[in-house]
C-alpha cells in the first residue's frame, strides 16, 4: 500500500504501490510502473544522474478521477482509476495473499488501457542538484534520505513486501546499479539498507 514519504517541497507525499497484484506506483497524482522507475534509476546510477532530463509518466489531475484505493480494496464500485483496477484485480481473499506479487510487471498490458482513460501521458521533469543535495521528481523535491526511501520501499515491495522475498529481477538490477554506482546521489545508498 502506498505510503507516506517526507519531501522536501510538499511534506508528505504518497508514494507507493496500489495493487499487490500490479507493479503500477503512484507518486501523489502521478502514475509509473514500478520497472520504469527502476530502469531509469539503474540507469541514473551507472551513467550519472542528470542535470535535468524527463520520464514518461501519466498524471491524474481531478483527485476524483484517482478515485478510491480502501473502497476498491473492499470490493465496493466507486468511480476513478484505482477503483477500476480493483475491479480488474480485486482484493486477495486471503490476508496471507496479501503481498506484493513480483509477477505483477505482466498484467501492464490490462492496467495500462485503464490508466490511460483516466490519466493524461506527460513527461515528468527530473533534475538532480548536486550543490543543494536536492533530487526532483516532477514538482517533488526529495533530499538523498528521502530519495532513498523510495528505492528502499520498492526494493522491500512496499508495507506488505513481496511474497516469498521474491523480487523482479528489475529490481534487484536497480539494487547492483545502486551498490557499485560512484555517482553522488547513490553513493552508499543500498548498503545496509
Amino acid at each position: 500500500m502506498p505510503l507516506g514519504h517526507t519531501s522536501l517541497s510538499h511534506g508528505v507525499v504518497v508514494f507507493g504501490f496500489f495493487n499487490v497484484k500490479c507493479d503500477c506506483l503512484l507518486l501523489n497524482n502521478h502514475f509509473f510502473f514500478a520497472s520504469d522507475f527502476c530502469y531509469w534509476v539503474t540507469g541514473w546510477a551507472q551513467e550519472g544522474p542528470p542535470a535535468e532530463g524527463f520520464q514518461d509518466v501519466y498524471v491524474i489531475e481531478n483527485p476524483v478521477d484517482i478515485g478510491n484505493r480502501r473502497w476498491g480494496e473492499l470490493g465496493c464500485r466507486h468511480h476513478g482509476f484505482l477503483s477500476d483496477v480493483y475491479e480488474l484485480l480485486p482484493f486477495p481473499d486471503d490476508p496471507e495473499d496479501f503481498r506484493q506479487q513480483p509477477e505483477g510487471g505482466r498484467v501492464r498490458r490490462e492496467v495500462e488501457p485503464i490508466l490511460q482513460k483516466w490519466a493524461t501521458a506527460t513527461q515528468m521533469p527530473v533534475r538532480f542538484d548536486r550543490e543543494q543535495g536536492h533530487i526532483s521528481l516532477g514538482e517533488f523535491v526529495f533530499d538523498r534520505p528521502g530519495f532513498r526511501e523510495l528505492l528502499l520501499y520498492v526494493w522491500r515491495g512496499g508495507l506488505p513486501t513481496w511474497r516469498d522475498s521474491v523480487r523482479p529481477q528489475y529490481v534487484t538490477d536497480m539494487a547492483h546499479a545502486l551498490q557499485c554506482s560512484t555517482h553522488w546521489p547513490f553513493q552508499g545508498m543500498c548498503r545496509g539498507g
